[in-house]
């Protein structure tokens, strides 16, 4: 018989599976809390659960966890974690402070397939997807090694496109927003996309609370298609008119991410074709400095060039901030991840 892994149990499969063994309802909040608050990887760690039912839950199911093979902290205090799965491959997950609020950037695949030409996760090939339950436990690996034991907001913006592994990640997400595991609220969570149409359409009837961003980075087809392949199966008008009908709740709009490529995608030309895409759904843009990043063949735009651009967008009356990338010191910014195979496993 196959063992069950607890992670990837809803609060009400999670009830049902101990009813099955116990019967004792209280029995469900408690192996929650020690798994989903507390992060235990072992039955044995359980210490208020008699010891006959931890060995027959041993028999029967597991606790699947991530483990930290090697963090790296930024000047900026921006931590990047190298989390080892169960089969030794690596994802890394990082964790930006900025007040009181505690953002986790988490991975949904080991590597990426879509080749984004200034991506170094990218360039780093695709291995496979991660499960719902090595996604959900990035948070909560994250939250018990952070000096605050807190994660306030999460972002779907570390290796691999989120839609491209679209039913663990939807998984994962109810997991994290189950109220009785007290993860991370479903308001506080952004997913990022470089533009799966079909993928954004289905995010927006399945959990359409989350807020949605997308990686466009040109303001036209040929541009975008030539640092984005993706482009090539979908345009950026089957993009729009998917983003057109995505359900937002009143008042949030799309974030349109827009890295900003020296020579490549920073000309007015460039901010027009930007600011017709926009205008065709509520937005607001974040423009994005390219991190500078050995073997990726793209340079930084001035900060003067980059001030000139946001200008010719607010000039079209779009709302307009100049994001600046946390932790780029230690590849961990935007672009940036790519597991051990650049990391090194570096502390």
């Amino acid at each position: 018989m196959n063992k069950i892994n607890l992670k990837r149990l809803s609060y009400k499969e999670l009830s049902d599976f101990v009813a099955q063994m116990d019967g004792r309802p209280y029995r469900a909040k408690q192996m929650a809390a020690w798994i989903f608050l507390r992060g235990v990887c072992q039955f044995g760690q359980m210490t208020d659960i008699p010891l006959q039912f931890r060995e027959k839950l041993d028999t029967m199911a597991y606790i699947g966890c991530v483990s930290e093979k090697s963090r790296q902290v930024s000047t900026d205090g921006t931590v990047k974690f190298l989390f080892a799965l169960q089969d030794g491959l690596t994802v890394e997950s990082v964790l930006i402070s900025e007040g009181a609020r505690r953002t986790l950037c988490v991975s949904t695949q080991v590597g990426c397939k879509l080749a984004c030409a200034f991506c170094l996760t990218g360039a780093s090939g695709f291995t496979r997807d991660l499960d719902a339950a090595e996604i959900v436990d990035q948070v909560i690996r994250a939250r018990e090694l952070s000096d605050e034991k807190k994660i306030t907001n999460l972002v779907l913006m570390g290796m691999g496109e989120p839609l491209d592994n679209f039913d663990k990640v939807i998984h994962a997400l109810k997991l994290v927003t189950d109220p009785e595991y007290q993860l991370v609220g479903v308001r506080k969570i952004t997913v990022s996309t470089v533009g799966l149409a079909p993928g954004i359409e289905r995010l927006g009837r399945e959990l359409p609370k989350v807020k949605l961003a997308v990686s466009l980075n040109a303001g036209d087809d040929a541009t975008r298609e030539r640092i984005m392949p993706i482009t090539k199966k979908y345009p950026m008008d089957a993009l729009a008119k998917a983003l057109a009908v995505y359900p937002l709740p009143q008042g949030r709009r799309i974030t349109l991410e827009y890295v900003l490529l020296k020579g490549v995608n920073d000309e007015k030309k460039d901010a027009e074709g930007l600011s017709r895409f926009a205008k065709k759904f509520p937005s607001k843009i974040n423009l994005i400095p390219f991190n500078q990043t050995a073997g990726i063949p793209f340079a930084r735009p001035d900060i003067e060039d980059v001030r000139r651009f946001k200008g010719w967008l607010v000039e079209k009356n779009h709302t307009v901030m100049i994001r600046d990338s946390k932790g780029a010191d230690i590849l961990a910014a935007c672009g940036q991840l790519a597991g051990d195979k650049w990391s090194g496993g570096k502390t």
